[in-house]
């Protein structure tokens, strides 16, 4: 092989080479998070009906899979190594039906996909779901706030404005100890909506109908 044949196949050995470091992420993969339930707030009420879950919608911010931070400038930012295992929608839809069917008011509780529908509709917002940095290097605490609207669903008639919200501080400034701060908040907030929707619930269907 003469030289200028040699080199031309150097030269092409090398672009193909940086070619295939184009498409080789060189950062870490994010390490992904899931939330439980935590366990089941059982509620003495019994309404005979069904109550259909909407799927949750977040505050701008909220609604992706990053897990989201608030700065001491109040800035919204989000751990870059760190991940939900679903959307935070998602996330919380599947948390809550498990929630609302362990708490044993309804006939059944299904989601909105479901082939089956309901007496009662419930939707609710995500309107807090950040880690909350006081101050730079101080650690953050988690805080969740959940908003939602009880209602007839086939007549739109709203019953009822629920809320449940929690503050829970993460032992160290280390995202899996973050994680473990926004279940125990997730968990004490998502316990407060649960029994009010149960409450309101089992109001509407105890009044006498005319």
């Amino acid at each position: 092989m003469n030289t200028p044949t040699r080199l031309v196949l150097v030269g092409l050995s090398l672009a193909l080479g940086a070619c295939a470091g184009m498409f080789r992420s060189q950062s870490a993969a994010p390490e992904v998070y899931a939330l439980r339930a935590g366990p089941a707030v059982v509620t003495p009420h019994a309404v005979e009906a069904t109550l259909v879950v909407a799927r949750p919608v977040a505050r701008p911010g909220l609604d992706g899979d990053r897990i989201a931070v608030t700065l001491p400038d109040r800035r919204l930012d989000a751990y870059a190594g760190g991940r939900w295992s679903a959307p935070l929608p998602r996330l919380v839809e599947g948390l809550l039906v498990d929630g609302l069917r362990g708490a044993g008011a309804f006939r059944a509780v299904v989601t909105e996909r479901s082939a089956f529908g309901g007496r009662y509709l419930l939707q609710v917002e995500i309107t807090e779901f950040a880690a909350d940095y006081a101050a730079v290097g101080a650690t953050p605490v988690a805080r969740v706030t959940l908003r939602g609207e009880l209602g007839i669903g086939t007549e739109r008639r709203l019953i009822a404005s629920v809320t449940g919200s929690a503050a829970m501080p993460a032992k160290a400034d280390r995202q899996r100890d973050v994680a473990a701060a926004f279940e125990s908040a997730y968990a004490a907030a998502a316990a407060q909506l649960i029994e009010a929707v149960d409450e309101a619930a089992f109001a509407e269907a105890s009044a006498p109908h005319r």
